[in-house]
């Protein structure tokens, strides 16, 4: 498995882990578990976090995809 195909999968992983999140939170906190409903807002945070950063990873590995192409076409010229 390449590089580019693991950061996507890592994303859809975090985007659903965040939603999750999102959704237990909002069911904690209607049955009055105020705690636990706040932990789950913050992991939620947290898995932003993880979206972001894997999102970044793509984007330079993208990137360097797109450079090395690049410079193999210079070398043929």
């Amino acid at each position: 498995m390449s590089a580019r195909k693991t950061y996507l999968i890592a994303i859809a992983l975090f985007t659903l882990l965040f939603m999750a999140l999102i959704l237990l939170g909002s069911w904690l906190l209607s049955i009055e578990s105020r705690q636990y409903a706040v932990a789950c807002f913050l992991f939620a945070f947290g898995a932003v976090f993880g979206q972001v950063g894997s999102l970044a990873l793509y984007a330079r590995e993208a990137a360097r995809d797109k450079a090395r192409l690049a410079a193999q076409g210079a070398r043929r010229v």
